[in-house]
């Protein structure tokens, strides 16, 4: 899945291995129970090496599999029970802090820090490495470093003793604490960092892409372009992982993945097409676990373009796609519909859109109000190489047709897209939106707010006065009720102006031999390994 560009606001959008469901997360395992043996041994099968796996640095999916296994942020993800199962929340919960307590008035927070806790190498976790890990992410401004600087400044960090530090947002942002879950502020060790390369403003510290020391439950031991090791960490200050060691192997053809999976060479494989998931259920060594996310994908429609600066064509659009029969068709039976420009699992999510049911009589009554009885031409842009937009990109043009909508599909190389996709020339595209934080302002600010036209976010180039406001507004107001009137207002705004086409909610997919167990699956993407017992 083609990610979004960067944008200076706090979201982000990642590139979303769809072939198997993986995708980047937030982050890490707070230990719950003890490990009843040892020694295990976990082998994962993915189709590329990170680009860096300094947390600073970090944005691709690989990076931050392995930035979750290694360090470790000051508040984690809880858990509960889905139909049955454990599985991840968004709930905050102690993770390198202990207990918090958020100021009502200025939104700081003072977190009070775990102790006797070190790094791998036996250094000391402590208030100065947190200060030391922020400063460094707004110094260097590289990867998501935004989600901070966005809310964050030097002078907003304050060490109150060796084990308890203040932090002070330069701006109203009610999600202020989730920041503090992100991979980008895994805490770091400032005397190793500072060893080797130390903080070079508005630089990568290229010793530290290959090379990590964290507080977590595993520990980088070998690092080369084919194989990556992990064994667990002698000095993890919390539950000692049942399994002791995680070997990544890279394997880039997904049908060799599968067929390691399946003679059981490999205990998950993370690049196995969601076509393939009914396949991998009949092998008695295998089985698929599946859960909701944070994601929304959907058909964008560019108000920039002819002929869709037009609201009644908009309309027509709305009414002549089956979202249905795409989700069934495209994702496998992985993708939960969606009736909003943001997934049910989000803060706020109200299903403004529900009103346009597939209806090829209303969808051609609209065509004709904006002069188009007879349709039009259109492209249909898409990431190649992806089975779930391919499908997508497929259906669409059938059910198009049926009021005469001719579409063309564009199939793009990745990068071409993601270069490409803001560009305002695009009339009809297939895209999709990862929520790290998981909050409202994530999933619409930057997508709908006129400020962020184009690159910046805004694919849609649309432009609303009361929607640019109300986003604003919402994204700074304490109370939720109040939040969610403002949200609220502005999904039904959408709706009427039919900014979009939502399709679906992407289950996040991990196929797994049948002796890992207690491998949760996240609303983030997220993957990690701590918990895990096999047997």
């Amino acid at each position: 899945m083609a990610s979004k560009l960067v944008y200076v606001v706090a979201v982000i959008v990642v590139i979303v291995v769809v072939v198997a469901g993986l995708g980047v997360g937030l982050h890490l395992f707070k230990p719950t129970s003890s490990s009843s043996t040892s020694g295990n041994t976990l082998v994962i099968a993915s189709s590329a090496t990170p680009s860096s796996i300094d947390p600073a640095v970090a944005f691709d999916s690989y990076s931050v599999l392995f930035d979750d296994q290694i360090y470790q942020t000051l508040v984690g993800y809880g858990t509960t029970t889905l139909n049955g199962q454990t599985v991840g929340s968004l709930n905050p919960v102690p993770e390198l802090a202990t207990s918090w307590v958020i100021n009502n008035t200025t939104g700081a927070i003072t977190f009070n820090l775990r102790q006797n806790v070190t790094f791998a190498n036996g250094d000391p976790f402590n208030a100065t490495a947190v200060k030391f890990t922020l400063d460094r992410v707004i110094q260097m401004k590289q990867g998501a470093d935004f989600h901070v600087f966005s809310f964050l400044n030097e002078s907003g960090i304050h060490i109150l003793s060796p084990y308890q530090i203040e932090v002070v947002p330069s701006s109203p942002y009610p999600w202020f604490l989730n920041l503090f879950q992100l991979w980008v502020t895994d805490i770091v060790d400032p005397a190793y960092v500072n060893a080797h390369g130390g903080v070079q403003n508005g630089s990568v510290n290229t010793f530290m892409a290959d090379h990590a020391m964290g507080t977590g439950p595993y520990e980088l031991s070998n690092y080369s372009a084919s194989t990556i090791t992990l064994t667990a960490n002698p000095n993890y200050w919390g539950t000692k992982p049942n399994v002791t060691k995680l070997i990544f192997e890279v394997v880039p053809d997904p049908s060799t993945q599968q067929a390691l999976l399946e003679k059981g060479s490999v205990n998950l494989a993370l690049n196995i097409p969601l076509s393939e998931m009914s396949t991998l259920q009949t092998y008695s060594n295998v089985k698929v676990k599946a859960g909701p996310t944070s994601s929304e994908y959907y058909v964008g429609l560019d108000e920039n373009t002819t002929p869709f600066q037009n609201l009644d064509v908009r309309k027509a659009i709305e009414y002549a796609v089956n979202t249905t029969a795409i989700t069934n068709y495209s994702t496998f039976g992985y993708g939960l519909p969606i009736k909003s420009v943001i997934a049910p699992t989000i803060e706020s999510y109200f299903p403004a859109f529900a009103n346009y049911t597939y209806n090829i009589t209303e969808a051609k009554h609209y065509l004709s109000l904006a002069g188009y009885s007879n349709g039009f031409n259109a492209k249909f842009y898409y990431t190649s190489g992806d089975p779930i937009g391919t499908a997508v990109a497929t259906i669409l043009q059938s059910e198009l047709a049926k009021i005469n909508v001719n579409l063309t599909l564009v199939p793009l190389e990745s990068a071409t897209f993601d270069d490409e996709a803001g560009s305002g020339t695009w009339q009809m595209f297939y895209e999709g939106w990862v929520n790290l934080l998981a909050t409202p302002d994530d999933g619409m600010r930057p997508l709908f707010n006129a400020a962020y036209q184009g690159i910046y976010g805004n694919y849609n180039f649309f432009n609303n006065t009361t929607v640019s406001k109300d986003l604003i507004q919402a994204g700074k107001i304490y109370n939720q009720t109040q939040r969610d009137a403002l949200y609220h207002q502005v999904q039904s705004i959408l709706a009427q102006q039919a900014v979009e086409v939502p399709l679906f909610n992407l289950e996040n997919v991990l196929p797994m031999t049948t002796n890992v167990h207690n491998l949760y699956i996240y609303p983030t993407f997220d993957i990690y390994f701590g918990q895990v017992t096999m047997g």
